[in-house]
């Protein structure tokens, strides 16, 4: 909780004092069949909610930070998770460059997960591409490195409702703690984003997750989920 509590004042400092521009908030909660991170399945009947803060500074640089937090069922052991995070981008023309940390928490006094990221984002023929390299730095991410590939496409469907279409594929170049190096998951998703008014958006999603067994082990997914989440920006 002291680590914690120092990333959150660090943060501050560095984000809420530097703001210059007008910031933006959002808040959301949601429900998932199945709560699927980087291909491992932990845990059913997931409710999720979160709080995003973003803006930017005088040196040029866009800022973002939130915590999310999700409650799955824990009749299979799985515990309640709350994730703190923040990041700092640039536009730099041709790409946007961005740099950030996660920390993530959990209940039950199992120890903290943590890792940095560096990452690039540009569009090309109307698809968002994006290439981030995770660095972990406690816990189960200690000493993995992560490299993770995104593609994305969005439309408008109507006046109110865009579609958004997702592909996801990360490979670990140093398994740290894992039992090995290598693909590790690959997913697709189709979702919605339907303005129910100038601050609200309803967001049902549709995913694919498959997982490297040979690496996750029993947790590893391979299936269908689905969810959807209501968001508020104010």
């Amino acid at each position: 909780m002291k680590k914690t509590s120092t990333i959150i004042a660090i943060t501050s400092g560095l984000f809420f004092g530097q703001a210059q521009a007008e910031i933006e908030s959002e808040f959301h909660v949601g429900y998932n069949s199945e709560y699927i991170y980087r291909g491992a399945e932990l845990g059913v009947d997931a409710y999720e909610y979160g709080l995003d803060f973003a803006g930017s500074s005088e040196s040029g640089l866009d800022w973002s930070a939130g915590i999310w937090s999700i409650s799955p069922d824990g009749e299979d052991g799985n515990v309640d998770e709350l994730d703190i995070y923040a990041s700092v981008s640039k536009d730099l023309g041709i790409g946007s460059v961005a740099a950030g940390f996660t920390v993530y928490t959990y209940d039950g006094g199992l120890n903290d997960d943590a890792e940095v990221y560096l990452g690039f984002s540009t569009q090309s023929c109307g698809l968002d591409l994006g290439l981030t390299v995770f660095f972990g730095t406690d816990g189960i991410f200690q000493d993995a490195v992560l490299l993770e590939g995104t593609i994305g496409y969005s439309f408008e469907v109507s006046s109110k409702t865009t579609a958004n279409i997702g592909i996801a594929y990360g490979s670990l170049l140093d398994e740290g703690d894992f039992a090995d190096d290598g693909e590790l998951y690959a997913s697709a998703s189709i979702s919605l984003d339907y303005a129910v008014s100038d601050s609200i958006t309803f967001s049902p999603y549709v995913s694919y997750n498959e997982g490297e067994e040979d690496i996750l082990g029993a947790v590893a997914a391979d299936g269908v989920h689905g969810g959807a989440s209501i968001s508020f920006s104010f």
